[in-house]
Parts: C-alpha cells; sequence; structure tokens
C-alpha cells in the first residue's frame, strides 16, 4: 500500500472539511443568490494564494465554499476567543492572525502552508473594510509570495454583507469571482518598499474585478475592469507570470 499523503500544516481532517464545505455550499444557495465566475481556471495542487477584499466575516468562508481544494484560512485572532466561533473555524483549517502588529508566528505558520505545497485564503487589507471600499494592502501577501513562490488568485467578494436584506424578505445576490492566477519572479530579497508595490499589485488585481463603488482606495488604478498599471511591478530580475492551467 502506497503511503497516505501528509497533511498540509494547520489544516482540518478531510472528512471535517469537505462536510462543512458542503454544508456552507447549501446554506450560501439558501440565503443568497450565489454566484460563481473563474473557478475553471484555477490551480489544484501547489502552493497557493488566494487574496480577496474583506467585507464580512463570512467572505472567506463562502470562498471556502466554492474552492475545489482545501484552504486554510487566516482570522482575528479575537475569534479564537468565542468558543463557537473558535471550534468552526478550527474544523474549517484556520490561522490565527493578532492584528495591529507583525505577527510573526502567524507568518511562520503560513509559510509552513505554503512550503507543504498548500493554499491560504486571506485579506491583503489585514481587516474588515468599514466603508465597504479598498483599503491599502499590508505587505504580508507579497512577503510569503516571495519566500514561497506561491501562485497568487485575486478572489473579489460582494453582496455577502447584504445578508440583511433577509430581512425584509428578499435573498440577496452575493458574487464571487477568481481572477487569472498569476506568480512573481524574484531575484534577490525584495525590500519592504518593493513589497508594499507588489501588495499594492495584488490589491489592482482584486479592484479589477469589483464593481466600482467597492474599489476604495484603489479605484484609479482600473479603467472599464482592467488593471490601468503595468502588469508587471517594475524592478530588475523582477517581474510577473500569468499561470495557466
Amino acid at each position: 500500500m502506497g503511503r497516505r499523503a501528509e497533511r498540509i500544516p494547520y489544516s482540518s481532517h478531510p472528512c471535517v472539511y469537505h462536510t462543512l464545505r458542503r454544508i456552507i455550499w447549501v446554506l450560501m444557495h439558501t440565503f443568497y443568490r450565489f454566484r460563481v465566475e473563474g473557478r475553471d481556471q484555477l490551480p489544484l495542487a501547489g502552493p497557493t494564494i488566494f487574496a480577496m477584499n474583506h467585507l464580512h466575516l463570512f467572505d472567506p468562508v463562502a470562498a471556502g465554499a466554492a474552492l475545489p481544494r482545501q484552504v486554510v484560512v487566516l482570522a482575528a485572532a479575537k475569534w479564537s476567543k468565542n468558543w463557537l466561533v473558535r471550534q468552526f473555524l478550527r474544523g474549517a483549517g484556520t490561522i490565527f492572525v493578532r492584528r495591529g502588529e507583525v505577527d510573526r508566528t502567524a507568518l511562520r505558520a503560513c509559510l509552513q502552508v505554503l512550503n507543504a505545497g498548500g493554499a491560504l485564503a486571506l485579506a491583503p487589507e489585514g481587516t474588515r473594510s468599514r466603508t465597504g471600499g479598498l483599503q491599502r494592502a499590508k505587505a504580508g501577501v507579497a512577503y510569503l509570495a516571495s519566500r514561497t513562490d506561491a501562485i497568487i488568485v485575486p478572489v473579489a467578494c460582494w453582496g455577502i454583507e447584504r445578508i440583511g436584506d433577509l430581512r425584509r424578505l428578499k435573498r440577496p445576490e452575493c458574487h464571487l469571482v477568481f481572477g487569472e492566477p498569476f506568480r512573481w519572479t524574484f531575484e534577490g530579497k525584495p525590500d519592504a518598499d518593493r513589497l508594499q508595490d507588489y501588495a499594492d499589485e495584488v490589491m489592482r488585481r482584486i479592484a479589477a474585478l469589483l464593481p466600482e463603488k467597492y474599489r476604495g482606495v484603489y479605484a484609479d488604478s482600473v479603467d472599464d475592469g482592467r488593471v490601468a498599471s503595468p502588469a508587471a511591478v517594475h524592478g530588475e530580475g523582477q517581474g510577473l507570470k500569468q499561470c495557466s492551467h
């Protein structure tokens, strides 16, 4: 008999994960008119970062339900203090992150996941948007990509924050759009300013997938749904590759 595949660090048991995924998939279609686009181009294996905007607590849960592979999600450490939420998130596979500081323990955990060939779902903004529009990215997403050669998939989610429409007996639409996967090529160790440039590039790609009113501080970098800035982040020996799967 062949060796059983080793579980990705911080991931939940596959049976638990896929059971939760099916339940959430049904719930999303029950409470929302759930629309998913772009799943046919997603990488099914290898280190991958699903980078998405963050409007609601359940954004990454909705993304996980739609993904064809198991992912580990990042969540604020405050949710680990709520017993019910903590149990659910651990069942889904979660790394808890301390907000407002560089959480090196969480960064090491993310590197373990990616170096083992796993997938992460995270919000480059680092926290939920209070305005509904995109906020400036933190550099963490670029740091992780620079250390692991991970593929990045921009993900846009909107409408999930309108769950309150159910009180008016109206089932809201929730849209989840997966953009084209890409991977940066790095030569040398990028400095903090360069990492921020890379993180901003991720957000511009997310903005291009969102309706205009959700683009926030990146609205001016998108023109008719296209990234207005150059596709590659400039730097000698450093650039961007589109990934085909």
